[in-house]
């Protein structure tokens, strides 16, 4: 690894749920139950935990956070027809306040369910944008700048990779401002490769996450190293004037191919910390959330990646 300043080298953050609290702000209800009462409720009761994860983080010195997709239940569906963004200004107004002053970079990834990019069908594409619209909605309310992003990936490839990959291009082209001026767009581990994902977030000037454990199980062609990588990502968001970010994760030993371990397992940390070559933020998706955090935290301590300097 490159002799970086060991304050803010790296930060490191955690997937929606604090377990140490027990909670995740992704209280929701079924369909048929989404009243407009039952909707305000579970949002008040969200927003309620995420301020207190987001108070949690800052005593814990946690820069890094994905806000769970459901904060706002059916928030991007026809039967919410409730004005949140003003009802609960207040309410997302003190949870900035918690991330501006820790230096929190909140976002959001929605599911390959709830948005994608390759389809061509316009329910689909219908579909996308408002959920897209709500993600961008929830971070500008947080006051994030430009770092806070809904990252989201490619989806399918039907009726064929070129067809597909063509139609993302397309959507993206058309999309409104709203829903894209937030966009981060991803790799994944079983249709899409960085190869193939990259040229397009260069494209259209979106930065590009990066996953180690994405490019392990769907390797480009020709494979790419965990440094290589890191340097595709870093490049598109330097030059929109941002952070780079990544994912880490780490097989889960028996599970099928892509899926997350409870914890980041040493190797995988020493790969990446030998890839890093300038300041960047890695999300971890690991099963135990902050616990993992903890854990990274104390490895490093005890000398895994023993050329990276103190985790932030």
């Amino acid at each position: 690894m490159t002799n970086l300043k060991a304050m803010d080298a790296f930060r490191l953050g955690y997937v929606a749920n604090s377990l140490t609290l027990g909670i995740g702000a992704s209280h929701t209800t079924r369909l048929a139950n989404a009243t407009p009462e039952r909707l305000e409720a579970l949002i008040e009761q969200n927003l309620a935990e995420l301020e207190r994860i987001l108070l949690f983080n800052e005593a814990h010195g946690i820069h890094v956070y994905r806000i769970t997709s459901q904060l706002v239940p059916f928030a991007s569906h026809r039967i919410n027809r409730l004005q949140w963004w003003k009802t609960f200004r207040r309410q997302f107004e003190r949870c900035g306040a918690i991330a501006d002053r820790s230096r929190q970079r909140l976002s959001l990834h929605p599911s390959p369910a709830g948005a994608s990019l390759a389809s061509a069908r316009p329910e689909v594409r219908a579909a996308s944008v408002e959920e897209l619209r709500y993600g961008t909605r929830v971070l500008d309310l947080l006051g994030q700048d430009g770092n806070g992003r809904v990252v989201l990936h490619l989806g399918g490839a039907a009726p064929d990779r070129a067809t597909a990959l063509a139609s993302a291009h397309r959507f993206l082209g058309e999309m409104p401002d709203d829903a894209r001026r937030r966009l981060a767009v991803e790799h994944d581990c079983r249709v899409w490769t960085a190869r193939e994902v990259h040229p397009l977030a260069v494209a259209h000037r979106l930065p590009f996450v990066a996953d180690n454990l994405h490019n392990h199980v769907k390797p480009s062609d020709p494979p790419l190293t965990t440094r290589e990588l890191f340097r595709l990502s870093a490049a598109t968001w330097r030059s929109l004037g941002l952070r780079p970010k990544y994912h880490l994760a780490s097989q889960k030993p028996g599970g099928k191919p892509g899926a997350h371990a409870d914890f980041i397992a040493p190797e995988d940390w020493c790969d990446v910390a030998a890839a890093l070559e300038e300041p960047a933020d890695f999300m971890l998706e690991a099963k135990e959330k902050d616990r993992a955090l903890f854990a990274l935290r104390r490895l490093i301590a005890e000398g895994a990646g023993a050329a990276a300097p103190q985790a932030g």
